[in-house]
Parts: C-alpha cells; sequence; structure tokens
C-alpha cells in the first residue's frame, strides 16, 4: 500500500510506500513556488515533511509540516522590496504630475515665450506626462492590494499598460533628441535654414517610437505566452526599444560635445549667453533621462540586494523626471521668471487701479452725503496722477520686457 501524490497547494508530494515519512529541502519547495530567497539561509538544513501511515493515507490529511520552512521566510515586520518601490513610483509620479502640469501651463499660457524651442518642451513634458500617469497606474495595485482592482486580472489590459509605458520612455528619449537637434542646428550647423520643420520632429518624437513599439509588441506576444508578458527583458526583443534608445543617446551626446565646442569660440557673441542658457539644461537633463529608462530595460536580477538596490535607485529616478524638467526648463529659465513677474506687475497695477477707484468712488458717496464740496483740490489731482503715471510707467515696461524673443 502507498499514499497517492498529493497536492497541498504549494508543493506537489509524489506518492509514498506506507509507513515512510517523506521530507524536502525548504529553500527547493520555496524555488518551485517562486517564492523570494533573499532571506533564506542557505547553509541552514531546513525541511518540510509528511507522514505516511501503514494504511497507506496521508497522516493529518492533506496537511503538511512546514515549521522550519516558516522560520526562513522575510520578516514580516519589514515591508517586502515590492512594496516600497511602489511607494515611490507613486509619490514621486504624483509630485512630478503637478510640477509638469503647472510647467504645460506656463508654456502654453503665456504667449511671450512662445519659439520653437518652447514647442520641443511642450512635446517633451506631454511625453512625461504620459509616463507618470502610467507609472501611478502600475504602483496603485500593488499599494491597495485587494481594495484597488488590479489591471494585472486582465491580460490585455496588462499588456496595453505595458505597451504604453514602453512607448513613453521611447517618445522621452526621442524628443530630447529633438532638443539636440535643434540646439545643434541652431548654433553649430544651419541644417535647417528657414524654421524648424516640427512635421520631422513630431515624426521622430511620435511617429517613430510608435513604429517601434508596434514592432515589439507583435514579436512579444508570439515569443511569450505570459499574461504580462513577464521575462519581455530578457528576450532579444528589447533591443528593438534598447537600440534606438542608445542610438539617441549616443548622437545626441555628439551634438552636446560639438555644441560646446562652438561655444568656446563664441564667447565673446552676444548670443552665446543665451546659448548657454539653453544647453546648460539640456547637458544635466538628457543623461538623466536616458540613463533612468535604459536602466528600466536592464534588470540585474539576481533575487539579492543588487536587484533591490536597483529596483529602487530606478524607482527614485524615473519618478523624479518630471521634477527636474520642470526645475531646469521652466522654473529657473529667465524668460519665465520675466513672463511670470510681469504677469504679476500687470495684476498688481490692476488691482491698485480698482482699488483707487473704489476708494475715489466711496469718497464722493461720502463727500454728497454730507453736503462737502466734491471738486478734488489741485494738489489731489497731481498727487493722484503721479501715483497712477508710476504704476503705467511699470505696466508698460513690463510689457517691453515680455515680448522679448526666444533666441534658442
Amino acid at each position: 500500500a502507498q499514499c497517492s501524490a498529493a497536492w497541498d497547494s504549494v508543493f506537489c508530494w509524489p506518492p509514498t510506500p506506507a509507513g515512510r515519512v517523506i521530507q524536502k529541502l525548504c529553500k527547493e519547495i520555496l524555488a518551485s513556488a517562486n517564492l523570494s530567497l533573499n532571506h533564506v539561509n542557505q547553509d541552514k538544513a531546513a525541511f518540510a515533511y509528511r507522514v505516511c501511515n501503514e494504511d497507506g493515507e496521508w497522516l493529518w490529511g492533506n496537511w503538511t509540516n512546514y515549521t522550519e520552512c516558516v522560520d526562513l521566510l522575510p520578516n514580516k515586520e519589514s515591508p517586502p522590496i515590492p512594496l516600497v518601490v511602489s511607494y515611490i513610483l507613486l509619490i514621486g509620479s504624483l509630485i512630478s504630475l503637478f510640477f509638469l502640469c503647472v510647467t504645460f501651463f506656463i508654456f502654453c499660457y503665456f504667449k511671450s515665450l512662445q519659439c520653437a524651442r518652447l514647442r520641443v518642451h511642450q512635446n517633451l513634458v506631454v511625453a512625461l506626462i504620459i509616463h507618470s500617469v502610467m507609472l501611478v497606474v502600475i504602483s496603485l495595485p500593488i499599494i491597495g492590494r485587494d481594495t484597488i482592482p488590479s489591471y494585472r486580472e486582465v491580460t490585455w489590459l496588462c499588456r496595453s499598460v505595458l505597451t504604453l509605458k514602453m512607448y513613453a520612455a521611447l517618445a522621452c528619449i526621442n524628443w530630447m533628441f529633438n532638443e539636440g537637434l535643434l540646439l545643434h542646428s541652431r548654433t553649430a550647423i544651419c541644417v535647417f535654414q528657414q524654421d524648424a520643420p516640427f512635421k520631422l520632429y513630431y515624426f521622430v518624437g511620435w511617429g517613430l517610437p510608435l513604429i517601434l513599439i508596434i514592432a515589439w509588441a507583435a514579436s512579444v506576444s508570439g515569443a511569450l505566452d505570459t499574461p504580462c508578458w513577464e521575462g519581455y527583458g530578457e528576450s532579444s526583443y528589447i533591443w528593438l526599444i534598447t537600440a534606438p534608445m542608445l542610438l539617441a543617446l549616443a548622437v545626441n551626446f555628439v551634438f552636446l560635445v560639438n555644441i560646446i565646442r562652438v561655444l568656446v569660440t563664441r564667447l565673446r557673441s552676444r548670443e552665446a549667453t543665451h546659448i548657454r542658457r539653453a544647453i546648460k539644461a539640456t547637458v544635466l537633463l538628457f543623461p538623466l533621462l536616458g540613463i533612468t529608462h535604459l536602466l528600466f530595460c536592464v534588470n540585474p536580477k539576481d533575487d539579492a540586494t543588487l536587484e533591490e538596490a536597483y529596483m529602487i535607485t530606478n524607482a527614485v529616478l524615473q519618478s523624479s523626471q518630471g521634477i527636474f524638467l520642470a526645475v531646469l526648463y521652466c522654473f529657473m529659465n529667465t524668460e519665465v521668471q520675466t513672463a511670470l513677474r510681469n504677469a504679476y506687475l500687470r495684476a498688481a497695477v490692476r488691482r491698485n487701479a480698482t482699488s483707487n477707484a473704489r476708494d475715489r468712488g466711496f469718497s464722493n458717496t461720502s463727500a454728497t452725503y454730507y453736503d462737502c464740496s466734491t471738486t478734488c483740490s489741485p494738489r489731489h489731482k497731481r498727487a493722484s496722477a503721479k501715483a497712477v503715471h508710476i504704476h503705467l510707467s511699470d505696466l508698460t515696461n513690463s510689457k517691453v520686457i515680455g515680448k522679448q524673443s526666444c533666441r534658442v
């Protein structure tokens, strides 16, 4: 007689002769169940076991003694790494979304800022907004657990989220390439004699990533049968996305080096200051965007401390991209600061003018009630005219400053 094979929802135990005890190493059981081995002491020989009695029946029914294995599991008091990463992605992406929305509003609202370079900025901001939204969507189910429906339960939705995330990442890189191409054509080599060719920019920034992502999704769907294309980073098809990113990074690096070379010869030119301001933000931001998006595609997957450090670092960098872009391209930009200051001055002048008019109306009403003369003295008239003239001159100067052209 023997006990038949049994599945205890964790491990499939083979048929066992009657009166025998069968045992398995805990690390083998955990590995077969795809449980993390990060905190398992590999030197400790811990076993799980079942007992087959003399009648050919499993002792304790379908229960297995996993007492020694429980001690090897991670400490429940410390949150698991995926949960920590999800919180970082959620908080950082929400902050980035706020900064990006403010930046996009400023770029669209102030007409004095409109220029070719600003249009490229706007498209880069839109790509990062899409990327930040997808990071929020990815992190919410892990944080919400059972309270929030998971997109991973629906195969087509899970694949669509991953595809859109990859598309936004590639679009960000390509729009940064457009930033470098525009700077290079304005400073080093005048490739485009007329206005910037935005049809080409739109194709490179939005069209080319769409073609590559469709090709990647079609290839991966045929090669991987997993619901959410798990393991796509280990397939060779990932080079359909990684190779264009590396090419854009390499070409933009050449652009930036050549621009710096030209700037050295134009240190005394009046345009050099404006060019340096534009290139400073690009030099600082482009490596950040490129490296973080490439890190998303390259995971060490060693089930150890290196992978945990990778996941946390990647989450911090990816979720904070919008903050860096808003600070470097918007809030630290002198033209944006001038436009905001001029808007504030205009609002202050209108508010003071309205307040003065209201005060004069109250004064006239009071004078009529007390049957006093409503005629202002010449001295009072001159004083009022002088005050209004000061505010209007500030307003006029602010308008003139606000119309400064966008050089680069």
